[in-house]
This record gives structure tokens, C-alpha cells and sequence, in this order.
């Protein structure tokens, strides 16, 4: 393997491991992401079965952030059904409705 190829992957594989953490949830608010096809009422729920409240839904019903006081409340909501549990702070973008 060349050198230079070397490099790209060494670098490619450091802002893997930069991503997962950023993104890794830590703390008591989390990004949810349930079932795209879910519905305000089914997320909510979904943050319930976890032992979790709902804090603001965004643009769409299937993801919110959601806060828990009790550690492992990620865990809780993978095994409640969420696709997939993230750092609430990545929900700047996701979150934000469209101006009217």
C-alpha cells in the first residue's frame, strides 16, 4: 500500500472515531429517533416505555429530544424501539422548523 494511502485511511478512520464520539449520548438529553413512520403519540410513548419525558419535537413526529434523570435511559430507549439515540446537541439542525 502506498504511503499516501495510508494517510487517507489513517485520517479517514480518525474522523470516524471523532464522529461516533460527538454523536455517542451522553448526559440526561437525547436525540430519538424512532420509526420514520411513526406518529407524535408513538414517539411520545416510546420515550415513556424508557422512563423518559419528552423536551420538543421538531420538523418531524418520529425524532425528538427527550431527557431521563437515570443512567442508561439510551439503552432504555433502543430497547423501547428507538432506531437510533444521539447526542442532543446534533438536534441544532434537525430540530429547527422552517420559517412560515
Amino acid at each position: 500500500m502506498q504511503p499516501a494511502y495510508r494517510n487517507v485511511l489513517a485520517f479517514s478512520g480518525y474522523m470516524f472515531l471523532v464522529s461516533i464520539a460527538v454523536a455517542f449520548p451522553h448526559g440526561h438529553y437525547v436525540l430519538v429517533v424512532a420509526d420514520p413512520r411513526s406518529s407524535s403519540r408513538e414517539t411520545i410513548d416510546l420515550i415513556g416505555k424508557a422512563d423518559g419525558s419528552l423536551v420538543a419535537f421538531g420538523r418531524t413526529s418520529w425524532m425528538a429530544v427527550a431527557y431521563s434523570r437515570t443512567d442508561g435511559f439510551a439503552t432504555r430507549l433502543m430497547n423501547a424501539g428507538a432506531i437510533l439515540v444521539l447526542n442532543h446537541s446534533l438536534a441544532v439542525g434537525c430540530q429547527q422548523k422552517d420559517a412560515p
